[in-house]
């Protein structure tokens, strides 16, 4: 029966490309271990008869990242995701972290007093209800 090797044959070989490889790297995408890539928070906003629709996509941010609120007629969700921390080197992220934060102006339809949020499976939630009274009014036609 043949043992294992536990290192890397190819650094063994190549000791001096494995470093070129990480120099390229940081070249294109900077130094990776001190560097935080942004991230964005994908928003899909809809209407329906009775109520205005807001998901985010937020994959690792916790109930504690999450901050939103209505001034004005505004919507504002800020959401943080924190920075992973990982043992020994890290060779390469694309993973982003920090705040994001994005606003979405309110028509006037709907009623502030009736925002839900909930935040599962990593994703945001926003629900606003409409005001019955600002909504179209179908008016019925009599003979005469």
């Amino acid at each position: 029966m043949k043992a294992t090797q536990s290192n890397n044959r190819l650094q063994n070989i190549f000791p001096a490309a494995l470093a070129e490889v990480d120099s390229l790297v940081d070249q294109f995408f900077g130094p990776t271990a001190t560097r935080g890539a942004a991230w964005r928070a994908p928003v899909a906003v809809w209407e329906g008869k009775e109520h205005l629709h807001m998901e985010v996509d937020a994959p690792g941010v916790t109930l504690e990242d999450v901050d939103i609120t209505f001034d004005k007629g505004r919507l504002s969700l800020t959401l943080e995701r924190k920075a992973p921390e990982y043992e020994g080197t890290l060779w390469h992220s694309e993973r982003g972290y920090g705040k994001v934060t994005r606003s979405l102006s309110l028509p006037e339809t709907v009623d502030p007093d009736t925002i839900e949020a909930t935040l599962s499976d990593g994703v945001l939630r926003v629900s606003i209800g409409k005001r019955p009274e600002l909504q179209p009014k179908r008016i019925e036609v009599k003979s005469a």
